[in-house]
Order: C-alpha cells, then structure tokens, then sequence
C-alpha cells in the first residue's frame, strides 16, 4: 500500500513548548521581523500537524503558503511545493500570473510577488518534507530566507532528520542557511511516557490502561504516527497492543528498507534478530561473508535511513520498530535458525575473551539466555535464565531478573528433571518482586506459595504469607485488608507465639481492626511491638510500631504516635522493607504534621527522596508522590500538585499509585472546569479497584462528589457523599468533606426546586434528617492538633452555611461570611473560594448588602483566578455582570488611599494591598518575604486600626474608599 510521506493527526500532545516556540516565531514575523524556522525530526513523529496547529491558531490573521515535496525518482519538477503552494492560492480565488510570466525568472516574480504580499499582511510559507526538495526548490527558498529583513515574513521547513546523513545533497543548503539571520533550529523528540498516554487516551477516547501505555510507548518509543497505527480498532479497554503489527504499521516502518536490495535488505533482517547494535565482525560471522561485503551493504542501510551508525563502530536501526518488524516478517523456521546461529556466536566469542567485569558477563548471559529462548531450546533457555538473573543485580537489574525467573518458572515445567524446585524458583522470584515493588508478580508468587504449602505443617510459613498477601491485594486494588484473614493468620502463628510471624500477624490484625473500628486493636498492638522487641526482625518490628502509632493516634496520643511512627519509618528503612516504610511514613506525617498544611508534603517529600536515594522501588516512590500531589493540591498550589502527577502518571506507579494519583487528578481537573478529563480518570480508577469505596485509606467518596458536582448532577453528589458518610468503623480519608458535599448537595436540589416553581419538601426533610444524624461534620482518626482542629472548624462552618443556603435563613450570608474567613484561616483556598462565591451571592441577593457583596465577589474572584477555578470564576463574573460590579483587580488599592486610611506603617500597607486583592497569608508571606506569624501580626493590627472585623470586611473597606460612585459597589 502507498504510504503518506509526512502523516499528520488531529490528535496532538505533549507539544506545549514547542507550540510556544513556533508562536512566538511567527508573531515577531508578523511585526515585520522575518522569521525562518527548521523543524526537524524523524518521520511519524508529528511535524506537519505542529506547524499546522501553530499556524491554524493565526487563521483570518495571515496568508499561509503550504507546498510539499515529493520523493519523486523518474522525474523531476522544478519548483514543486512552491508551485503546489499557488495553485492553493489561485483555487482560493488569488492572482500569481506574474510569478510564472516567464519561466527562467520564476525565483524573481516568486519573491516580488511575496513582496506585494507581505505589505498587505503577514505571510507564511510552510515547506514540507525538504529532504525531498530538488535543487531549483531549494536555491528559490534560500532567495527568499535572504530577502528584505523588514517583510512581514515566516518561512517554515520540516524535515526527516534521519534521511539527511552526511552525504545528503541537503546537508550544504542547511550550513548556508544556518550562517543567516533570524534563523532558528527545532528539533522535534518523540513524546515521552506522559505525552503517549495522553495521545492514547484522545485516541481510545478512554482513559488507557497503564499495561497498553506501557505496551504501545515500548514498542512506537513516543512516535505518534506509529503510535496511531499500532492502536487503530483497539478500544479503551485494551490491556495491550496487538500480537500482530497491523498492516499500515508495517508498510510505515518498512517503508525505507523497501529500497534495500534483498542481500542487504536480508542483512537488515539478521541485524534485526540479533536484537542490539552490532559490529560487522559480528554480523560476518553470523551471515558466513566476507566482513567487507557486510560493510558495504550496511552503509547503503545507512544511506536508506534505515540504520545508523552508533557509538563504537556498531550498526543498529534508525527506529526500533524497525527490528521488531523485519523479525516478524521472517518465517518460524528461519527466525529459530538465526537466534539459534547468534547464541552460539556469542557463547564462542565470550569464551575466547579475557574476563569481563559484572556488567558486561551479565549483558553476555542475558543474551544468550534470550536468543536460546527464542530458537524454541527449552533446556538450554531454563538453564540460562537461571545463569543470567544471577549476575543481573542492583536495583537497575530488578526488571531484568524478574523478566528471566519468570521464563524459568515457565520453562520448568516443560522440563522432565529441573534441578531447582518450583518453591524455590517461587521464593526467588517474589524476593526479586518485593525488591522491585513488582505488586502483580509478587501476588502471583504468593498465591502460588500459599497453595502449595500445608498450614498444619508450616504454620509460621503460612501465616507470613496470608499477611503479604493482604498487603498485596490491597496495593493491587483487588480487597481492602481484612480482619477475618489476618486473625487467621494469627491463629497460624500461634505455633510460636515468640516468633516474628507471630508477632507480624497481631500486628497486622491491630491494623485491620483499627479500619473496622474494633476495640481490640490497642491490645493487639502493644502485643504485637512486645513480642517484636524479642525478636531480631526489624520488618515486623516496623509493622508493630505502625500499628501503635495507629492506635495511639486514634485516642488522641500524640506523642506517642509520633515516636513509634518515627521508630517504625527508622526499623523498616534498616530493613529494606519499603511497603512498610510507606505504611510507616504516612502515619509519622498523620501524627507529626497533619495534611492540609505545606510541611506535611515536604515531610513526605524527604522520605520519599531518601527512599529513591536507598534504591526503594518506582511504584512506592509513585504512591508516594500522590499522597504529596493530594496535599498540595488541597492546600491550592496546583503547580506541585501537576509536577508530581505527571511524575506519576508518566510512568507505570502501579495499581495502587495510578489509582491515587488518578483521584487527585480528578479532584485537580474538576476543580478547574476540566470535567470530561476528570471523568475519565474517576473511570480509571473504577476500572482498577474492585470497590473504590472499600478502601477507607482513598478519597474516593469526597472525589466522585466533587466530580459528580462539576457535571451538576446533584443527586449524584449526594448519594457519593453518603456512600462515604455511611461507613462502618473508621471513616475515609477526607471525610471531613462528605457532610459539607451532602448539604451542598441538598441545597442545590432545593434551588433547582424553587427554580422550577416546585415547593417540593423532600430535600428539606432529608437535610433534617442529615443533620439529625450528624449535627457535625465527621472527624478523621488521628490526633487533634491546631491545624487540624482549624480544618474541623472550616468545615462545620461551610456546612451550617449550607444548611442556611437549603433553608433560605437570612442568617445565610453572615454564615458564608464565616465559612470564608474559616476557610482562609485554615489555608483551603478552593473552599474560600467557594464559599466566597456564595456568600457574595447571599450578600448582593437576600443580603442586600451591595457594598459587601461587591468586596466578597472581588475577594472571591481574585482567588478564583490564581487558582484556575474556572468553574468558580465563571459564577462570579455571571454574578458581576448581573449585579453590574467591576471585577478589575485594584492595584495598590490601600497605598492609593492615604486618606482614608490614615495612620498605617508603610509594611501595614503592603499587607493590606495583598489582602484587598485576595491573597492568604502564605502568599502574603512570601511576597514580602516574612514569616506568616508576621503576617498574621500585621492584619491583628489593621483590623483594630480600621474597626473591622475580619480579613473580608477589610478587603470591603479598602474598596469602599477607593470606589468612586454607587456603580462601584
């Protein structure tokens, strides 16, 4: 089939920057700079559909040109885009007559007729394909870039990097174009991890499954092009991307060894099964020629743009689908031959060399271990695979390892005598797992132990291994850990009440007790870190301390939480265990710092560098990565927030660390008016968790509310809240939200009912029976501490309002003016701004307060805007344009009022302009580089010095006197 030169897509990610640049570019040609931009980059990888977008986004602004070469052999076509470029012109009703008067001055009328051009407004001439252009194409392009400096101008080139080797005919125009002016170079890289996951997700219209990111990124390497080929048909329940390539995706990565000849295009295909990069002694050997012969045909390779030449003297492919492509080509037979061919050449080879260091003999083992695998030589493949995840070691080598144990652990069985046992290969391999926190292959292993060992004989054994295993499914997102398992798994270890298993198993019951809410968990405990204390293990050591720091936490001891919390992080680092040291840590920072303040996310954020810097596993260091981006976005600062998803989200975190930092960027884009993004991860997680409402340690509950609320489903907010609210045993992580989300629910429902002319009174008869059940909002365990005690205040105070707001109390607008002033206090920027929104509606409605609705909205709206809530942001601009009160940010309001605001120091000042804009006082603290405590010390005294009463009635005063008439609020 004919393949498209330069495909392009509508879909395009990951290209922000470079969007940025090409905008720019083209801007200071518009404002008579000329401009010539070289985009450059290999073929697929999404050239034509950037500069398409950057230039669609100047539409009505300025005339495109756009012409592509062609890979034209018979025949050659002087001037070919150029021409194409006006034939689109004079189809759009444009006269070029002069540029093609006479033949021989073609270059001549081109550029005056540019000219004439580009002093009725901005140009830009986009060439694609410039490897292709003939030499006529390139001198009248080079007239053009050399042309008057002042011209309205942007001459945009792309160009496959790959087809313009050293010997190119192309390579000359580009040095000469390189020495002029106003002359920029982009080079366009394949996406990354992220930036795939993204394209996948627009393509399947699905959020992907990280095994299909995983899949189709290894495979494509962040080419979009081939990416697209290789998902065309899948939905977005994929797990992984086809067995077979299809059709289109084969003729595209073909496409240049069509050229070949079938000697070299067969040499290709033997580089290709050797699967590296490879010198030509190697290839000779392999394919019995003369060593000449195989060079020779390799740079014609290289001239095709099919391979490269690498470091070293080694040959490998210009993209690695290329390999993967001509292997599956080759029949079985063939294909078997060649593996077989290589591993012997590699085992003849290392034997006739000098010892090598670790790395190079496990490098040498693994290939061989792989090319018998693939020549179908069962023994020989066991055997090596044993012998290479030996010598892979390190943390860079875990991947490796459990790739190799897990073909053993298959080979095995299709072997009449192994030497090593099926529990042994399965111990082997879950250590390697739990090393690597490879969660799904640990489970596997696990499970596979548990159902061969007799409970009765190996009681300990048994018991260690149901613990792990609730460990494991709970990461795995498969069932919360549970309290009937693990008082099995203490009965198992019963058998020796002394031991470290015995010790685990209570610990771990106290744990799952402590989520049910039963009283045994303290004794448990206690029991627990006693026993531990005689033993010499420091991972149940690690897990008895957490689960005293739980139970202490819960009644409220906080210094003793704190100290076991910090012992246990202490015994499960020097052990190695990093699942425990998760556990461990996230109670540490429960009890030292409390979430919903800045040293909470950098408390985690040291543990978890130590963790990366002691060699702990991606998928931990993911997990938690999301507990910081969950903090730091409740805290407002979306900035962190976004930087640790997209560390997150770009790789594979895992069951568990997708499905967290999928909830928080749910919560993240519902917030800010994304609401089909945060649908689609809410349908992530609900594709990964059995029963996301189960796991008490997620936000799942107060998220799905959220979301539900930014599709205006009400109802669907309610029954969310509720679901979470009617929990037995501990409550769910941020359960402090479900009553305040249950209200606002009902209170939504009510003013739709008064909207419709309904008076119907379920919804104030549920609210009743709402409040009749929890007078209160519900209260995480843990202890109490000022912050936390705030953050409970905050959220009682949105909750009254919200009542207030269902029963239409003229009590409503003071009791939103109380929530806000809570909510600042507490630092929870999305809530005031929130409550600022409806209490301006309150004040400037039934309040009748214009003035102070005018101030609120203000407030509301300042905040609305540094925080992107775009859906708060648009209610109250819909609010200003109806009350008709301007919404401009004053500058330096309290300076501009010295009158007014007579008697305040020059630092009261700065202070009191922050605050009329809407700054918290974190913000305010570090504009002006002081301390917040210092802060708070300046507004004290503003409040007495103007006679208001909060940080609102203040911002309301700083705009009364500088308003100047009754339209001013």
């Amino acid at each position: 089939m004919a393949v498209p030169p330069e495909p392009s897509s509508s879909v395009l990610v990951g290209r922000g920057r470079e969007l940025g640049i090409i905008r720019s570019l083209l801007d200071r040609s518009a404002a008579e700079d000329a401009q010539t931009l070289l985009v450059s980059g290999d073929a697929g990888v999404g050239k034509t559909a950037l500069v398409a977008r950057a230039c669609a986004d100047r539409d009505g602004l300025s005339t495109g040109l756009s012409g592509t070469c062609l890979p034209l052999t018979s025949m050659s076509i002087p001037f070919l885009p150029i021409r194409s470029a006006l034939r689109a012109v004079a189809e759009a009703g444009g006269d070029f007559r002069e540029v093609t008067a006479k033949e021989g001055e073609f270059v001549l009328g081109f550029d005056a007729w540019l000219d004439r051009r580009c002093a009725e407004r901005h140009v830009v001439l986009v060439i694609d394909d410039l490897q292709w252009a003939d030499r006529s194409t390139l001198d009248a392009i080079m007239y053009v870039i050399a042309g008057p400096s002042s011209r309205r101008l942007a001459v945009v080139a792309t160009l496959r990097s790959g087809e313009v080797g050293l010997r190119h005919p192309l390579q000359r125009w580009l040095a000469d174009v390189r020495r002029l002016p106003r002359t920029t170079e982009l080079a366009l890289g394949p996406l990354d991890r992220a930036g795939t996951a993204a394209q996948l997700e627009l393509l399947l219209g699905g959020s992907p499954h990280q095994s299909l990111v995983d899949d189709v990124h290894g495979h494509a390497c962040g080419n979009p092009y081939f990416t697209r080929l290789m998902v065309a048909g899948l939905s977005a329940e994929a797990r992984a991307a086809p067995d077979a390539f299809p059709g289109d995706l084969r003729s595209a990565v073909l496409q240049s060894s069509f050229r070949l000849s079938s000697a070299t295009r067969r040499l290709a295909t033997v580089l290709a099964v050797g699967g590296r990069p490879m010198h030509v002694d190697e290839l000779a050997e392999v394919v019995g020629e003369d060593p000449g012969q195989v060079r020779i045909r390799l740079e014609v390779a290289v001239g095709s743009g099919t391979v490269v030449a690498v470091g070293d003297g080694a040959f490998w492919f210009h993209h690695p689908l290329n390999a993967e492509v001509l292997e599956a080509e080759l029949a079985e037979e063939d294909r078997r031959d060649l593996h077989a061919r290589f591993a012997d050449a590699i085992e003849r080879r290392s034997a006739g060399q000098a010892e090598t260091d670790a790395a190079g003999a496990a490098a040498v083992a693994v290939a061989i271990a792989d090319h018998r695998d693939a020549a179908k030589q069962t023994r020989e493949a066991y055997e090596g695979a044993l012998i290479a995840a030996g010598l892979v070691g390190g943390a860079d080598g875990r991947a490796e390892q459990l790739r190799l144990l897990r073909r053993a652990v298959a080979l095995r069985g299709e072997l009449p005598d192994p030497e090593e046992s099926v529990d042994t290969l399965l111990r082997r391999l879950r250590t390697v797992a739990a090393d690597a926190g490879a969660t799904a292959d640990e489970l596997d292993a696990v499970e596979s132990l548990l159902a061969r060992v007799d409970p009765e004989a190996q009681p300990l054994v048994a018991a260690e291994l149901l613990v792990r295993r609730m460990h494991l499914r709970d990461i795995a997102g498969q069932a919360f850990i549970d309290v009937d398992e693990m008082r099995e798994a203490v009965r198992l270890a019963e058998a020796d009440t002394t031991s470290p298993q015995y010790a685990l198993a209570l610990a771990e019951l106290a744990h799952a007790e402590v989520w049910a809410g039963h009283h045994d968990a303290p004794a448990h405990a206690s029991a627990a870190i006693a026993i531990a204390r005689g033993t010499d293990d420091l991972r149940a050591l690690s897990h008895a301390l957490a689960a005293g720091s739980m139970t202490a936490g819960v009644a409220e001891d906080a210094p003793t939480a704190q100290a076991l919390a910090h012992e246990a992080v202490e015994a499960a680092r020097a052990a190695g265990d990093w699942w425990a040291y998760v556990h461990a840590m996230m109670w540490e920072a429960d009890a030292f710092r409390t979430w919903g303040s800045a040293a909470y996310s950098l408390l985690i954020r040291d543990r978890r560098v130590e963790m990366v810097e002691r060699g702990g596993p991606h998928a931990y260091a993911a997990w938690m990565s999301a507990v910081e981006a969950q903090n730091w976005l409740i805290i407002g600062d979306w900035q962190e927030c976004d930087a640790r998803l997209r560390v997150v989200l770009g790789s594979d975190p895992g069951p568990l660390g997708d499905v967290m930092a999928r909830l928080v960027a749910a919560r993240a884009a519902t917030l800010r008016g994304r609401q089909a993004e945060a649908e689609s991860h809410l349908l992530r997680v609900e594709e990964l968790m059995i029963d996301g409402s189960a796991y008490l340690g997620l936000e799942f509950d107060a998220v799905h509310a959220e979301v539900r609320f930014g599709a205006h489903d009400h109802d669907g907010a309610f029954r969310a809240a509720m679901n979470g609210a009617r929990k037995s045993g501990a409550p769910p992580t941020r359960c402090e939200w479900l009553m305040p989300l249950a209200a606002r629910a009902l209170a939504d429902r009510v003013q739709s009912e008064h909207d419709d002319g309904r008076t119907d009174g379920d919804a104030l008869e549920t609210l009743d029976a709402l409040v009749a059940r929890f007078p209160h909002v519900i209260r995480d365990i843990g202890p109490t501490t000022g912050i936390r005690g705030s953050l409970l205040h905050a959220f009682d105070a949105q909750y009254a309002a919200e009542q207030a707001r269902a029963r239409r109390h003229p009590g409503e607008a003071a009791a939103w003016i109380r929530a806000v002033d809570a909510f600042a206090n507490a630092a929870l920027p999305w809530e005031e701004a929130y409550s600022s929104w409806r209490a301006a509606e309150a004040l400037l409605g039934r309040g009748h307060d214009r003035r102070a609705g005018a101030a609120m909205l203000r407030h509301g709206l300042a905040l609305a805007r540094r925080l992107e809530a775009r859906p708060v942001e648009r209610e109250l601009g819909d609010l200003a344009e109806r009350a008709r009160i301007p919404v401009e940010e004053p500058s330096s309001a309290a300076s501009a009022a010295p009158a007014a605001l007579h008697g305040l120091t020059e630092r009261e000042r700065g202070v009191l302009d922050l605050v009329a804009v809407g700054r918290t006082y974190s913000e305010i603290a570090r504009t002006l580089m002081i301390s917040e405590k210092t802060v708070s010390t300046h507004v004290s005294h503003l409040l007495a010095k103007t006679g208001t009463a909060n940080r609102v009635e203040l911002a309301g005063l700083v705009h009364r006197v500088t308003d100047d008439g009754p339209a001013n609020g």
